[in-house]
C-alpha cells in the first residue's frame, strides 16, 4: 500500500478522533470544531512558509517568491521588482545571498516602491516560472517595472549580479534613473538630476524650500538620501552635479558633497554634515522637525494562540532511522549508489535541461552528445533503456527542441507502470547536512566518473572516441549547468588541461579524477563546503593506502586500479532501490507487469476501500455531533417556554 494511501488514512483517523472527543458531553456548539480544524490549518500552513526556503528565510527582507505567488506579485503592481532568479545549491548563488540579504535590508524603507524579491529555481514547482523567463545562468537578476503585463517577450530587464550590497543598491539606482527617462516609475521621487541654471527651477507651489545635494558625477549620495525619504511627502529634495558650474556659482558651493536649504526668496544655507547617507538624511529629517525612524524588520501574522513550531511526528520518528542509515553509508566507504546516479540522471534531464526554452544549435548538439553516452552506459534496467533510446531518438533528428518537452518525457517516465526508474528521487551518498550543500553537484561528479569508467572497460560497446564522455560532459556544464560561476571555472579549466586532446581510455579517467582533485583542492575551507563532509584529494589513504608512494606523492596505476573498481558497475549499491526493475528480462516482462498489475490494482482497490470508508465514519460522527447539539438546544428552548409560563 502507498504511503500516501496510508498517510491520508492516518489524518482522516485523526480527525474522527478529534471529532468524537469534542462530541463528548452536552451543549458543545459546531463552532468548536471549526475553530479546531482551522487552527489545526493555520499553524501547518504557518510551518511551511514560515521555514528557510532555500536560502532565505521569513526572517531576511528578501520576499520569497514562488510559482504559487510570482505572477501575482509582479504583474499589474504598482510597485516594482528586482528579484534574483537562484540555485540553491550554487556554490554562487550561496555566496551572492549574503549580499542580496543586506542589500534588501539596507533599502527596507523602499519596498513600498521596489520589492526585492528571490525565486528558487533548483525547487522543481518553480521550473516552469524560470524556463518562461528563460533564465539561463544563476544568480540572475532582473527588474520589473510597474504595471508589468505578461506575454512572450516581457521578461524583465537583465541587471548585473556583480559586486555588494553597494553596487546592487547602485544598479538599482541606475535602472530607474532609466525608466523615468524612458516615462515610467512615476511612482519613484524624482531621481534624475537637476541640470537647470537658476534656482527658480527648483521650486514648485507646494515646497517653500528645497534641499539640494550637490555631488561628484561619479557620486550616489542624492539619489540614495531622496530614496530613503520617500515618506516624507514635505521634503522636497534634489541632486546637482558639481560641473553645473552657473549653479553651483550661485550658492557658492566650494567643495562637494555639500548639502544645501534653498529658500523661495533665493536665500540659502549650507548644512555641515559628514558625507554620509545615513547623516544627510537625518540633517534634513531634522530640519523639517520631523525624524521619522521607519523600522525595517517585518511585521508578521502568527496566528491568535498558535505556536510557531509545529510537531511533525513523522519527521520526529523518522530522524533516528535517517541518522542510522546516514552512518551506515559513511562506513561503506567509497562506493556508488543506484539511487544518487538516478537522481542525478532525472534532475538534469527534468530541471536543468527542461529550464531551456528552445534548445537549438550548439546547446542542440551538446543534449545529443550527452543523451548518447547517458543511453549507451547508464546502469539502467531493460524500460529504463528503452526510454533513454526513446528520449535520444526523439532529439537526434531535430533542429529545435523545447525543454519542457524533456521535462515531460521524464515526468512520464517517473510513472510508477513505467517500471523505468528503481528509486526516489533523493540523495543518498550525495546528501548534504543542509539541502543547500552537495546534492546535485555530487550527484553530477559522480554520474560522469561512472559513465567514463564504464565507456572505458566495457570493451564490447566501446566508443572509438576515448574522449566521448569527457566531451560530453564538457558540453552539458557548458550549456546546461546552472551554476555560471561554476560552470566557467570548468570550462577554464578544461581548456587549461586540454580536454580535447585525450588519446586512451585510462587517459580519460585519470583526466576526470585529476580534475575533480583541482575542484576540490579549490573548494576546501570554502563558505559553500559542508561542515560535515569537508573536501579531500580523493582517494584518501585511509581508503586506498597503496595509491600513494612512500614520499606522499600519487601511486597513478594503482589510483587508476581504485578508481576502476569504484566506479564499476559491479560496486554500484543498491539502498532504496528496486532491484526488480533494474533485472526485467525480456522473456518475463510480461508476466512481471502482470504480476505488478494485479497487486498494483488490489493495493489502490484496498486504499480506496479503506480511505472511503473513514470519510463516511467522519460524516457520520459530524451527522450524530450536529444531530446532538440541535437536540440539546430544543430542550433549552423548551425549558425556557415552561419557566416562563409559571
Amino acid at each position: 500500500m502507498s504511503h500516501i494511501c496510508i498517510i491520508k488514512i492516518i489524518y482522516t483517523i485523526l480527525i474522527l478522533v478529534a471529532v468524537s472527543k469534542l462530541s463528548v458531553g452536552a451543549g458543545i456548539n459546531q463552532n468548536k470544531l471549526l475553530k479546531t480544524v482551522q487552527t489545526v490549518n493555520n499553524a501547518q500552513q504557518y510551518k511551511k512558509y514560515s521555514e528557510k526556503i532555500g536560502l532565505y528565510s521569513l526572517d531576511n527582507d528578501v520576499e520569497i517568491l514562488t510559482v504559487d505567488n510570482f505572477k501575482n506579485e509582479v504583474y499589474g503592481n504598482d510597485r516594482a521588482w528586482l528579484i534574483e532568479f537562484y540555485n540553491a545549491w550554487c556554490g554562487f548563488c550561496q555566496r551572492f545571498a549574503p549580499s542580496w540579504k543586506e542589500f534588501a535590508t539596507d533599502i527596507a524603507g523602499w519596498k513600498g516602491l521596489v520589492g526585492v524579491g528571490a525565486i528558487d529555481c533548483a525547487n522543481e514547482q518553480n521550473t516552469g516560472i524560470c524556463r518562461e523567463f528563460e533564465i539561463m545562468g544563476y544568480p540572475t537578476l532582473k527588474y520589473f517595472h510597474e504595471k508589468y503585463t505578461e506575454g512572450p517577450k516581457n521578461l524583465g530587464e537583465k541587471v548585473s549580479s556583480q559586486g555588494q550590497a553597494n553596487e546592487h543598491r547602485q544598479n538599482l539606482l541606475n535602472v530607474i534613473i532609466a525608466e523615468q527617462k524612458s516615462g515610467r516609475g512615476k511612482m519613484y521621487p524624482n531621481l534624475l538630476p537637476f541640470v537647470g541654471k537658476d534656482i527658480d527651477e527648483l521650486f514648485s507651489n507646494e515646497f517653500d524650500q528645497t534641499f539640494l545635494i550637490v555631488q561628484e558625477y561619479s557620486d550616489y549620495l542624492g539619489q540614495e538620501v531622496i530614496m530613503d525619504l520617500n515618506k516624507i511627502k514635505k521634503a522636497n529634495v534634489r541632486y546637482a552635479f558639481y560641473n553645473n558650474t552657473e549653479l553651483t556659482n550661485k550658492i557658492a558651493v566650494k567643495k562637494v558633497p555639500a548639502l544645501v536649504v534653498i529658500n523661495k526668496d533665493k536665500t540659502f544655507k549650507f548644512l555641515q554634515v559628514k558625507a554620509k547617507r545615513e547623516l544627510y538624511k537625518l540633517a534634513i529629517q531634522k530640519y523639517l522637525g520631523s525624524i521619522q525612524i521607519v523600522s525595517s524588520s517585518k511585521e508578521r501574522y502568527l496566528g491568535k494562540g498558535e505556536d510557531k513550531n509545529v510537531p511533525d511526528v513523522i519527521d520526529f520518528l523518522e530522524e533516528r532511522e535517517k541518522n542510522k542509515l546516514k552512518q551506515k553509508i559513511k562506513r561503506m566507504g567509497d562506493v556508488v549508489f543506484q539511487m544518487d546516479l538516478e537522481t542525478a540522471l532525472r534532475y538534469s534531464l527534468k530541471h536543468e535541461v527542461a529550464s531551456v526554452k528552445e534548445i537549438t544549435k550548439e546547446q542542440l548538439q551538446a543534449l545529443k552528445n550527452y543523451l548518447h553516452v547517458i543511453a549507451k552506459y547508464f546502469p539502467f534496467g531493460r524500460n529504463g533503456q528503452l526510454f533513454l533510446k526513446d528520449l535520444k531518438e526523439f532529439v537526434w533528428f531535430k533542429t529545435v527542441v523545447k525543454g519542457e518537452d524533456i521535462g515531460n518525457f521524464v515526468k512520464h517516465a517517473e510513472k510508477e507502470n513505467q517500471l523505468v526508474f528503481s528509486s526516489p528521487q533523493h540523495w543518498l551518498a550525495c546528501k548534504g547536512s543542509s539541502p543547500n550543500y552537495r546534492g546535485y553537484p555530487c550527484g553530477l561528479w559522480k554520474l560522469f566518473h561512472y559513465l567514463v569508467v564504464n565507456a572505458a572497460i566495457n570493451e564490447e560497446i566501446q566508443d572509438s572516441n576515448p574522449g566521448i564522455v569527457l566531451e560530453a560532459m564538457h558540453g552539458y556544464i557548458k550549456h546546461f549547468f546552472g551554476c555560471s560561476e561554476c560552470s566557467q571555472h570548468f570550462q577554464n579549466m578544461a581548456k587549461r588541461r586540454e580536454i580535447f586532446n585525450i588519446t586512451s581510455w585510462d587517459d580519460s579517467i585519470l583526466w576526470l579524477w585529476s580534475a575533480h582533485n583541482e575542484v576540490n583542492k579549490r573548494l576546501s575551507g570554502d563558505e559553500t563546503e559542508d561542515p560535515e563532509y569537508p573536501k579531500y584529494q580523493f582517494p584518501s589513504k585511509e581508503r586506498c593506502p597503496r595509491c600513494y608512494h612512500e614520499d606522499n606523492s600519487w601511486n597513478i596505476v594503482e589510483v587508476l586500479h581504485y578508481i576502476k573498481h569504484v566506479y564499476s558497475n559491479i560496486n554500484v549499491r543498491y539502498i532504496g532501490s528496486d532491484t526488480k526493475v533494474l533485472h526485467l528480462i525480456l522473456d518475463n516482462r510480461s508476466n512481471t507487469e502482470s504480476d505488478a498489475g494485479i497487486f498494483k490494482t488490489i493495493d489502490t482497490a484496498l486504499c480506496l476501500i479503506l480511505y472511503l470508508a473513514s470519510f463516511m465514519l467522519l460524516l457520520v460522527l459530524i451527522y450524530v455531533f450536529l444531530r446532538r447539539s440541535y437536540r440539546n438546544h430544543r430542550k433549552k428552548l423548551y425549558q425556557h417556554a415552561l419557566l416562563g409560563k409559571v
